[in-house]
C-alpha cells in the first residue's frame, strides 16, 4: 500500500474511472475526525470538510481497530458514497482516535454475556434470561443455532437474536458455572 492516499470528496469527480473494486486508502495522518453535536465529522489535508459521515468496520470481529470504511450517510433517496478506507487506526491522531472509538462504540454495541440464568425453548424459539457486563437482559433467538450463533474462536461466540443484537458469549468464562456450562452445552452445541 503506498503512503500518499488519493482522497475524493463526496460530488468530486475521480481523475479516473473508479472500478468497483478499487479502493481509496486514506492517510491516517493527514486526516481528522471531531464531533459537531451527534454527528461525526471527517476533514482532510487540504481542508474539505464532511459536517456528518459514518464509519463501519471491514473486519468487525476479527480486526476491529483497522481497516475503517468511511462514507457519507446514507439518505431516504440513496444510499451514501464510499468516501475511503483507514487501513491503520493507531495512526490516527489522538483526537480523532477518540472521537472514532465514541461513533464504533455506538454502532458495535455487544454487551458480553457474564452469566446465563437460564434458557428455555417454545415454539422452536430461546428465551434468554442472562447477566451482561451491561446488567440483566432478556432476549430470544431462534432455535437454530446455524441461524442464530457465530464462533468467533475456539472460545468465543456471537449471539443474534431475533432484532440483530448480538451479545458475545466467553465460552471459557460461562464454562467455570456449572449451570451455565449446562445451558451453553444442551442448547449451542451442535
Amino acid at each position: 500500500m503506498a503512503d500518499q492516499m488519493d482522497i475524493l470528496t463526496a460530488g468530486q469527480e475521480p481523475e479516473k474511472e473508479i472500478e468497483g473494486f478499487d479502493v481509496v486508502y486514506l492517510n491516517p495522518e493527514c486526516i481528522h475526525f471531531g464531533h459537531d453535536g451527534d454527528n461525526l465529522t471527517f476533514t482532510v489535508e487540504d481542508g474539505r470538510f464532511f459536517p456528518r459521515v459514518t464509519l463501519r468496520r471491514c473486519f468487525p470481529l476479527s480486526n476491529d481497530d483497522n481497516y475503517l470504511i468511511v462514507r457519507s450517510p446514507d439518505t431516504e433517496d440513496e444510499r451514501g458514497l464510499e468516501i475511503g478506507l483507514i487501513s491503520q487506526f493507531d495512526r490516527l491522531d489522538a483526537d480523532s482516535q477518540a472521537a472514532v472509538r465514541h461513533e464504533l462504540k455506538l454502532h458495535y454495541f455487544v454487551p458480553l454475556i457474564k452469566k446465563i440464568v437460564d434458557i428455555h425453548e417454545e415454539f422452536d424459539f430461546l428465551y434468554w434470561k442472562v447477566i451482561t457486563d451491561r446488567g440483566y437482559k432478556e432476549f430470544i433467538t431462534r432455535s437454530n443455532v446455524i441461524v442464530s450463533v457465530r464462533q468467533v474462536s475456539a472460545s468465543r461466540w456471537l449471539v443474534i437474536d431475533i432484532n440483530q443484537s448480538r451479545y458475545e458469549i466467553n465460552y471459557e468464562e460461562i464454562a467455570a458455572d456449572p449451570h451455565g456450562k449446562k445451558l451453553i452445552d444442551k442448547w449451542l452445541t451442535l
